[in-house]
């Protein structure tokens, strides 16, 4: 019998779905696949793929490297991650409910706190933190998670349409942007430009003040500006070298204060960029977590079900995904039209093939050896602590106070890193849960939200 109580406790290993266990713990790997650019790049190198790195050289490996991640995992494994918050919340709803508790009142709790770890995790260890976003769409969730199964596709389909019609827009908008610099960039048609010496624009009033100027002004004006003296100059435009040149030197040379500006800033512009921008996308994701869960496409009995869908969306999600990286090679880097595929075919590649992952890992996963399956589900049962672990990991390895590697290495050696890290969390998860029934964040989680104690070994998990 399910009791209020027993909400409160983690599921027991008996009762939890293996496959979604493991699906959660290879999205992990996909993730940080993904996440090792942002941790060890400026924040536009990692957004654009036609800035580089100043003084590293990019080999066909790196090349290979960064499309075999754009193809396979950028926003599809955290696609993945969203679609499985989705279940797992639908799944907490309906054991609340069958127990007679207050719905709102359990996920008001389970997301503040959320919300608070992922404030700490953004403002203190890594400004791409994912969980704040979650915490916030986790209310609109559970909402969701109680309406009628024909309102759900409703909003599902209509979430979907809205957000494709706006990315094809962008798209080309981006394309003309391209095309025609000169109708999107405002220039005074009242004066004469020229180029200034380092190739920016100049007026030729603006040169004959430069002439006159004194040559120590001049001399001054090449010290590389650091801190926020740097994000005053980039005017907030992120792709400018002189963001670029602070933020490489803050999180690789320090000091702390600097690093914690850079930080805070991107924090921010994550977080809105999330919040009108992936927000939609993530949402989209956990509802169809829900709807997963309302109809039993995880069940045994929907096998042959869950099969045509995962192959079906497989196929397509590749297809769309190949389309979105395969202009660049063809193109260039350069091209408007390849960059405006890339938009959009990333985006329709991550709304498809997250699906088919999750119905074949799944249907298949529970039956890879248990040398390989076993460390995958423990770190997807503990995901919540080997996310944070990530990024206490990673920047350890990119920060001044650590290994100071940021900014030095490209797409081949960081996936290599990323491989790595996985796998000594996947030895951290097994260690861990031989011993510990739960992992740790999620213990501090659980305990937070209820004011209540969960079991966390083994022995004491018998008491419930």
């Amino acid at each position: 019998m399910i009791t209020l109580a027993s909400t409160l406790s983690p599921v027991a290993p008996s009762q939890r779905i293996r496959g979604v266990d493991i699906a959660r713990g290879l999205a992990l790997l996909g993730i940080l696949l993904v996440n090792v650019r942002f941790f060890f790049w400026p924040l536009a190198v990692a957004i654009d793929p036609t800035l580089e790195i100043d003084g590293v050289a990019t080999t066909d490996a790196d090349r290979i490297a960064w499309s075999v991640v754009e193809t396979l995992c950028t926003f599809k494994c955290i696609s993945l991650f969203s679609l499985l918050f989705g279940f797992g919340i639908a799944t907490q709803v309906d054991r609340v409910l069958r127990a007679g508790g207050n719905c709102w009142a359990f996920g008001a709790r389970r997301c503040g706190v959320l919300l608070a770890i992922g404030l700490v995790h953004g403002l203190f260890v890594w400004y791409g933190d994912i969980l704040t976003l979650y915490a916030l769409l986790g209310f609109a969730v559970f909402a969701m998670a109680r309406v009628s199964l024909k309102a759900l596709r409703f909003v599902i389909v209509t979430l979907i349409s809205v957000l494709v019609v706006l990315t094809v827009l962008g798209a080309i908008l981006q394309w003309a942007a391209r095309v025609y610099p000169e109708v999107f960039a405002f220039q005074p048609t009242d004066v004469v430009l020229v180029q200034s010496f380092d190739g920016a624009a100049a007026t030729t009033e603006d040169s004959e003040i430069a002439s006159d100027a004194p040559i120590a002004n001049i001399a001054t004006t090449t010290t590389p500006l650091r801190g926020f003296d740097a994000i005053y100059e980039a005017g907030g435009d992120i792709s400018s070298e002189v963001w670029r040149e602070a933020e490489t030197a803050a999180f690789r040379e320090g000091p702390f204060i600097d690093a914690l500006l850079f930080r805070w800033s991107e924090f921010a512009m994550s977080l809105i960029a999330g919040l009108f921008g992936y927000g939609w996308h993530a949402l989209i994701m956990m509802l169809i977590g829900v709807y997963v869960f309302r109809t039993g496409l995880f069940s045994a009995e929907t096998r042959a079900r869950r099969m045509g869908v995962g192959i079906g969306c497989t196929i397509v999600g590749l297809g769309l995904s190949i389309l979105a990286v395969a202009p660049l090679w063809i193109m260039g880097l350069e091209s408007p039209f390849a960059l405006a595929m890339h938009a959009v075919f990333l985006e329709l590649g991550a709304l498809v093939l997250p699906l088919g992952y999750a119905m074949l890992i799944v249907e298949y996963g529970p039956r890879w050896p248990a040398a390989i399956s076993i460390p995958i589900e423990r770190a997807g049962r503990m995901a919540l602590s080997l996310y944070l672990t990530e990024s206490l990991i990673c920047t350890t390895l990119a920060s001044w106070w650590g290994f100071a590697l940021f900014g030095s290495m490209l797409d081949l050696r960081l996936s290599l890193i990323a491989i790595a890290v996985w796998i000594s969390l996947l030895l951290m998860a097994t260690l861990w849960l031989q011993r510990f029934r739960i992992g740790p964040m999620e213990w501090v989680w659980r305990r937070l939200s209820y004011g209540r104690t969960p079991a966390r070994t083994q022995a004491a998990s018998s008491i419930h």
